[in-house]
């Protein structure tokens, strides 16, 4: 062997052997000074007093570190609970990736819980001595963070509010091109309806001065949520979405779909659809919906409102403004009635719906207050039709034109009727006034209530004919009834009688309601 490779082995020999002494010496010094460093880097990165109970590291083979009961108080704030408390970790690094790249390998944490800081006016933080930490834990480079059983907690300052919680059952992160930047996968167990939601996404860099303003984006999927926990409704409901912004406020967009929604007293499943745009308030869960478009049969509203909570106060309160000007009434009924619907056509409504939270049936619950205008609805039923039929015949004057048998089922004219008015639905009663029902020649005006429970009516009001009274009938009625022309007549026109529209909704009853004003009279 020449002296030239004795000199180039001996040189890489010296070489390999100060790596080694350079490794073993850097290795002593992590096992010395690893636990002083985790602290000043978690004290750097979340400005945070950090307490770690105990903490383990072993370099060979490969780095392994493990510690227990790690807390950190977002600015030495103990007035609320911890920034980030782990009851235990365990970290996993090749050594020379670890000290050239910053590279670790995985992570494991158990019992994790974060909870996001509310907003305070004078917040600086600048009391920490940072100078002597090492560089941020934002240049760190993860493979993969694991975490079991999680839960994140928004903080608000706001009176009478709740903290937003999530329950995180599975969540795996990992470092992205992005400095401090971690894409995420987890799954939320959604607790009513119950249903799990995977979502993946983009969280960080992490806001060391305001954690609340720490982005956030991604997408999520709901499935088999069953609808059947809320008493009085049911169905299997899906949901697909994408959502961004900062932990204090997030912006979603997504869609629903329930293919079997019923009201369950109703026993009328439909395809029930949604899409929406919400905005989420971080701090306390409230959520702004503008708008949630409802897509059924052949009917779609538009809504917009509110779901908040109150503090003690388990579930969401929900407030919405609903339009309707593409609806069909044969479709709203599904949800009012057992059988089929009674009538069919356009309705145009607008109303205030307010759900309160509790353990009640929904209906029990709901209140509604609005005002609908049905502008060409037409019976179901042909006896009813046959009626309404009849009824504008002799509205007209035109008595020898009424069918002979009041039990046909089928009618040549199929009179149209309009129908307006205002409705209160509470307590699973809905009271309906100034209800304005015209065919042509004839208009009622109705108050009273729908039994939504009992499925039956009790209406009251008048019935307005432009013809006279005795022009509604024919023969020896008619004669006699001339007499009494004048006593039922509208300002020397017309006729005005006093009915009554009751029993089930499937099969009302129409009469004449004398006694009600002779009541009237005598309290007049």
């Amino acid at each position: 062997m020449t002296s030239r490779w004795k000199i180039a082995l001996s040189t890489v020999g010296v070489a390999l052997i100060a790596m080694v002494v350079t490794v073993v010496i850097a290795a002593r010094q992590i096992s010395l000074h690893a636990r002083d460093w985790v602290q000043e880097g978690l004290t750097q990165y979340f400005k945070s007093d950090v307490e770690l109970s105990s903490f383990n590291l072993s370099v060979y083979p490969s780095v392994r570190a493990q510690g227990e009961d790690l807390i950190l108080h977002f600015q030495g704030r103990n007035d609320l609970p911890p920034l980030i408390a782990i009851k235990s970790f365990t970290v996993h690094a090749r050594l020379l990736e670890l000290l050239l790249d910053r590279h670790v390998q995985r992570v494991d944490l158990n019992g994790l819980e974060i909870n996001i800081p509310p907003a305070r006016s004078g917040d600086t933080g600048g009391r920490f001595n940072f100078h002597k930490a090492p560089k941020s834990f934002g240049t760190t480079h993860f493979d993969q963070i694991v975490s079991e059983n999680a839960v994140l907690k928004i903080l608000t300052s706001k009176p009478g509010k709740d903290p937003l919680e999530f329950d995180i059952a599975h969540l795996i992160l990992h470092s992205t091109a992005s400095d401090g930047e971690l894409a995420f996968r987890a799954t939320l167990t959604n607790p009513t309806p119950p249903g799990d939601i995977l979502s993946t996404g983009k969280f960080g860099p992490w806001n060391a001065d305001a954690p609340r303003l720490t982005p956030v984006s991604g997408t999520y999927t709901l499935d088999n949520a069953n609808l059947g926990v809320f008493r009085g409704i049911g169905g299997t409901l899906s949901s697909r979405g994408e959502y961004k912004g900062v932990l204090e406020r997030i912006e979603a967009n997504g869609t629903t779909d329930t293919p079997d929604f019923q009201i369950t007293r109703a026993e009328h499943p439909v395809d029930l659809k949604t899409t929406f745009h919400a905005v989420v308030d971080g701090t306390d869960g409230d959520t702004f919906l503008d708008p949630v478009e409802v897509h059924y049969m052949k009917t779609t509203l538009i809504a917009r409102g509110t779901v908040e909570g109150t503090k003690g106060i388990p579930g969401k309160k929900i407030t919405l403004d609903v339009i309707g000007n593409k609806a069909r009434i044969e479709d709203l009924l599904l949800f009012a009635i057992k059988g089929p619907p009674t009538m069919t056509g356009p309705i145009q409504l607008t109303t205030k719906f307010v759900l309160v939270p509790g353990q009640q049936e929904i209906l029990d619950r709901l209140s509604l207050n609005g005002s609908f205008d049905l502008p060409s609805a037409h019976f179901t039923s042909g006896r009813v039709q046959q009626k309404l039929d009849n009824l504008s015949k002799r509205g007209r004057g035109d008595a020898k034109e009424v069918a002979k048998d009041p039990q046909a089922v089928d009618s040549t004219d199929d009179v149209a009727s309009s129908m307006k008015g205002n409705f209160q639905l509470g307590n699973d009663i809905l009271r309906l006034s100034g209800l304005g029902f015209a065919v042509e020649g004839a208009t009622v005006n109705l108050d009273g209530i729908y039994d939504l429970s009992a499925q039956t009516l009790d209406l009251h009001g008048n019935l307005e004919m432009e013809a006279k009274l005795s022009h509604a009938t024919t023969g020896m009625k008619s004669f006699f009834l001339k007499a009494a022309d004048p006593f039922f007549s509208k300002d020397g026109k017309g006729t005005v009688l006093p009915i009554k529209i009751t029993g089930p909704v499937t099969q009302p009853k129409y009469g004449s309601d004398f006694h009600r004003k002779r009541e009237s009279a005598k309290l007049g």
